[in-house]
């Protein structure tokens, strides 16, 4: 009920409406002159106010950038009154873009403060001057819809496939495991090194190779192998992840190669681990959704079809 109240007083008398008078507005070093507006919205995703584009579209055009959460650019947007904001949740306003830019500096003029507001937090600001620049990243989890996709096929096949009991590890197959998770430690190993000073792999490649090692940490727990009736599962779950970390880098030597400098000895590692990770994803095989390790030349008598990552591309010529 107040913010009806508090939101209908203001629609009536607008305790803002002169608000370029009172503040300062620079870009980058540029000071910027202000339209007559109520506020100064600073953005850094596309999301704004519940939900709505306040910047209004997601596309490149003649004088601004398309907007992205990575690219260390903030966009500054006016606000002219409350129908312009409820309007903004409707359709995509473009007029009140003030500009992109990588630091902010707001001047509060005169002795009296203004109203503040950071992530939902409100407060009245004191003259003076408010900065923003970008400071770091962070890693945040984001849905991966095919992870999802090759997890519930695979969850539908160990479903319907529960008739056949599962065997324990033999001898051999857990000198196969144990060889295939010094290549996937290897690999994750060479992902994080890569990620330090290449921003592409720790966006695209860092994260999931993260969850694959909690998987290698769920098989191993205190460095030693899992045992009892879930040993299968946690190692099935495990391949699964790997696949997808492969098909991943794949996707990545395909498409940002030219993000690792030629001839680097990152390039190299990484290539080098990735090609000995597909080798070693030949010894696993299927059984109606559980996976079982068999030396290579019993995976070929079995005739297994595996999925094949092409390193050529990654290759110096």
């Amino acid at each position: 009920m107040w913010y009806g109240v508090l939101g209908g007083k203001e629609l009536l008398h607008q305790t803002y409406k002169n608000l370029e008078q009172r503040v300062h507005l620079e870009c980058d070093g540029k000071q910027i002159p202000l339209p007559p507006l109520q506020g100064i919205v600073v953005l850094n995703i596309n999301s704004y106010g519940g939900g709505s584009n306040f910047w209004g579209g997601t596309k490149e055009d003649d004088l601004f950038c398309a907007p992205a959460f990575d690219d260390r650019i903030l966009e500054v947007v006016a606000v002219y009154g409350t129908v312009q904001m409820a309007a903004s949740r409707v359709i995509n306003l473009q007029h009140h873009r003030i500009a992109q830019c990588r630091s902010v500096k707001i001047v509060i003029k005169g002795e009296e403060g203004v109203p503040v507001q950071v992530d939902g937090e409100a407060w009245i600001q004191s003259p003076g001057y408010i900065r923003i620049v970008h400071k770091n990243q962070t890693q945040v989890l984001c849905r991966n819809r095919q992870m999802e996709s090759t997890v519930r096929t695979w969850h539908d096949k160990r479903s319907s496939g529960r008739s056949i009991p599962l065997s324990p590890l033999s001898d051999e197959e857990t000198q196969l495991l144990g060889n295939f998770t010094e290549v996937v430690l290897n690999l994750i190993r060479n992902i994080k090194v890569a990620a330090i000073s290449i921003s592409a792999v720790e966006e695209d490649l860092l994260p999931i190779s993260i969850q694959v090692a909690n998987y290698v940490e769920k098989l191993y727990p205190g460095g030693k192998l899992l045992e009892g009736n879930n040993t299968r599962q946690v190692i099935t779950d495990l391949v699964i992840a790997v696949r997808h970390l492969m098909q991943e880098v794949s996707t990545f030597v395909r498409e940002k190669k030219d993000s690792l400098e030629p001839g680097s000895h990152l390039e190299e590692k990484l290539t080098y681990a990735a090609s000995h990770m597909e080798k070693e994803l030949r010894n696993c095989s299927e059984n109606q959704g559980w996976v079982y390790f068999h030396s290579e030349e019993e995976v070929n008598r079995l005739a297994v079809s595996l999925p094949s990552f092409n390193w050529c591309s990654f290759c110096k010529s």
